[in-house]
């Protein structure tokens, strides 16, 4: 025993007075290395989560998109108009229009007796000031912001050179209401995320 402790007794003085350790050119290459994988790692993580709160959007942008699309549908198919009107407010932006019920009559004295009962569906501001699609005056509340239309529509201007939001009544004879036409609706919807817009 005493042998193996003398013999690890010299093995500790010789490494005690050897030069161990690592060199600086050593010490530099191992940080370049683990800086280029760090970089590595880190632009994979930052491009994963981008990706996918871009995805999230896109994906909410469509739902809600889908969710006012669908109560436009739902509400002219619940009314079933024997007329749909175009109102000409704020110049020719053409938000909105009016749906009058087939063959009904307001008996209440606030309506002026014998006129057809009417509901309506618009792109206007809501209380925050932001614009949203309201169906007879009822908000449908999403996340998103409805981009109103900014510029004058005009009835032959095609829809895919127009940008914003837009409700739009073609009936025959460019009238302003028509029992028989084609309802155009486009909706663009804006999201932001960390200063990004989405639209």
């Amino acid at each position: 025993m005493k042998r193996f402790v003398n013999k690890l007794r010299r093995r500790i003085k010789i490494s005690q007075h050897a030069e161990g350790g690592y060199t600086l050119i050593e010490l530099i290459a191992t940080l370049a290395l683990l800086s280029v994988v760090m970089g590595v790692i880190y632009s994979s993580i930052t491009f994963g989560l981008n990706t996918y709160n871009k995805i999230r959007i896109e994906n909410t942008l469509r739902d809600e998109g889908d969710l006012l699309m669908s109560s436009i549908i739902s509400e002219l198919y619940r009314v079933g108009p024997s007329r749909i009107s175009q109102l000409q407010t704020n110049g020719n932006l053409r938000q909105s229009i009016v749906l009058m019920f087939p063959e009904v009559v307001s008996d209440d004295d606030s309506n002026s007796g014998g006129t057809s009962l009417q509901e309506g569906i618009a792109i206007k501001p809501n209380d925050s000031g932001k614009h949203a699609l309201f169906i007879n005056d009822r908000e449908i509340a999403i996340e998103s912001i409805v981009v109103p239309n900014a510029v004058p529509l005009d009835l032959g201007q095609e829809a895919s050179t127009h940008n914003d939001s837009f409700i739009r009544l073609k009936c025959l004879n460019d009238q302003s209401g028509c029992s028989s036409g084609m309802l155009e609706i486009k909706l663009k919807l804006r999201q932001a995320y960390s200063g990004n817009c989405k639209c």
